[in-house]
């Protein structure tokens, strides 16, 4: 849990308007009630359910057993804004308008304005800032609260005061989103936790807002690998206080006499804990640390079971529609999950490189603040108030020092190289099947190295196996270079930043 960082987000936003507004169309008496929970950076192989073996998850294992689980779900981006936004829309990032996180959608006909429009009574309340009013979030809700970081407990109390005057003879539709499991990992302390001192004095670091991060995130030293058991733990202990604020919800809502809703369990996104020399942190690479999610669908009229086929958040909208006989927009990305004729991948991409100091990254940094291309040894970075300069990384990890009248070839080389590749849109982009996933990652001379990878066999992703399965490799090449095509062909805009979002970045770790 990141704790309350920053004093000005420790408030709750006021709800957006009174709720029960007149609807469009009269009450569906005969409608069930749809609860959805996300959960903020949840890897989908540290619940019960599926089969970690040291989860304590009882309220989720309970709720997928009784319902139908998609153990092959990706997010679409794996970063917060992104994908909720695709959630709530059926929609591919580029086609709400959310690429990462912070940025506005712009999709005027998410899930909670469908509902509402046909009379069900809408209600969201979200513990990140980075899913609120300020990126259209709360379009539909008739009730809608941002609570920055507040712990799952307080986040499920706070749903059902706002759930307890709602008329109970008309459908109701909720959304919570739970905060705990972010980086920092601070559970709460009246739970039993780990004993985890190193860790946690990191972790009290990082909340006094006195840690470098992106050396953590990086490995700097091995300083994450000698804390990585004892974070993991950490992590851990946040799922099961989710868990615990998942059971408390569904078990008020029940009290409230909402009996028998469709719920929808999943998360924006996982967290690598170092795959891909990543480390507390998610976005930038395109692992499936990061980039999986659990996903569960339980209620009246989903038969429980398992289902291993590829699926992302994107087919969550139209699957939904589905189940209520309400017609689904037209111009989805995603599918109806229980349908027959689906595509047998998905498509995904990650988010960008937000700390300018990540050399793994191709670019890093954000577009208003310092951003830099990495070479191999060498970074040219730009700041929106500084001259463009040079640094040499192998010397000088913290980009402190110019060398740019000393290696003016470097300096050309990169400068070359930048305008191929844009600040905030250089990512990691993916094909998906239910047993390979195809990864393209951007070059310094230009185009993307391709490697193939078995997440059945190798899940840890570490053997491209490209040469071996070249008939694999055939049949997704061409899905993903239309993927290139449409990707390359959106807007690669990028969202100004109020001063309010730029400190929520920043608490959350995004920004220095």
């Amino acid at each position: 849990m990141i704790l309350f960082l920053l004093s000005i987000m420790a408030c709750s936003d006021p709800p957006k308007q009174s709720l029960q507004p007149e609807p469009a169309q009269g009450c569906p008496t005969d409608q069930p009630d749809v609860v959805i929970v996300s959960i903020d950076t949840t890897r989908a192989d540290r619940l019960g359910f599926m089969n970690h073996p040291a989860a304590q998850t009882p309220h989720l294992d309970a709720l997928a057993a009784r319902g139908h689980v998609f153990t092959g779900a990706i997010a679409p981006v794996p970063r917060t804004t992104p994908a909720i936004a695709s959630l709530m829309t059926g929609l591919a990032p580029h086609h709400h308008g959310a690429r990462e996180v912070g940025e506005v959608m712009t999709a005027s006909a998410p899930l909670a304005r469908i509902l509402q429009e046909r009379g069900w009574q809408t209600v969201g309340i979200s513990a990140m800032p980075v899913v609120g009013p300020d990126q259209n979030i709360d379009r539909g809700f008739d009730h809608f609260e941002v609570d920055f970081d507040a712990a799952a407990d307080t986040l499920a109390a706070r749903t059902l005061a706002a759930t307890k005057g709602t008329d109970p003879d008309c459908p109701l539709f909720v959304w919570t989103h739970f905060a705990d499991p972010h980086f920092p990992y601070a559970p709460p302390a009246q739970h039993p936790r780990p004993v985890a001192p190193a860790c946690e004095a990191v972790v009290e670091r990082a909340i006094a807002g006195k840690l470098a991060r992106y050396r953590y995130y990086e490995n700097r030293d091995g300083r994450s690998d000698a804390i990585l058991t004892e974070c993991t733990a950490l992590y851990d202990a946040e799922v099961t206080h989710s868990d615990r604020g998942v059971g408390a919800l569904l078990d008020g809502l029940r009290a409230q006499g909402r009996e028998d809703p469709i719920v929808v369990f999943t998360a924006d996104h996982g967290e690598n804990l170092g795959e891909w020399n990543l480390y507390f942190e998610h976005g930038p690479n395109a692992h499936d640390a990061s980039l999986r999610v659990p996903l569960v669908l339980a209620g009246p009229g989903i038969a429980a079971g398992r289902t291993a086929s590829v699926a992302t958040l994107e087919d969550v909208l139209p699957t939904l529609l589905n189940q209520l006989n309400i017609p689904a927009p037209k111009e989805l990305d995603g599918h109806d999950l229980f349908a027959s004729l689906r595509p047998d991948w998905v498509r995904a991409e990650s988010g960008s490189a937000l700390h300018a100091r990540l050399g793994d990254y191709l670019v890093a940094g954000r577009k208003k603040r310092l951003h830099c291309i990495h070479g191999p040894r060498f970074s040219l970075c730009d700041h929106p108030k500084t001259p463009r300069r040079l640094y040499d990384r192998q010397r000088d990890p913290d980009l402190r020092r110019d060398v740019s009248k000393d290696h003016p070839e470097a300096m050309k080389t990169l400068a070359e190289a930048w305008k191929r590749w844009p600040v905030e849109r250089t990512r990691q982009r993916v094909v998906r099947t239910d047993t390979h996933m195809l990864v393209a990652t951007p070059q310094l001379s230009g185009g993307y190295a391709l490697a193939l990878y078995n997440h059945v066999t190798d899940p840890t992703l570490s053997q491209d196996i490209s040469e071996q399965t070249p008939k694999v490799l055939a049949r997704l090449k061409p899905v993903l270079e239309k993927w290139h095509a449409e990707l390359d062909g959106a807007s690669t805009e990028v969202s100004n930043k109020s001063k309010d979002e730029e400190q929520a970045l920043r608490a959350l770790g995004y920004i220095e």
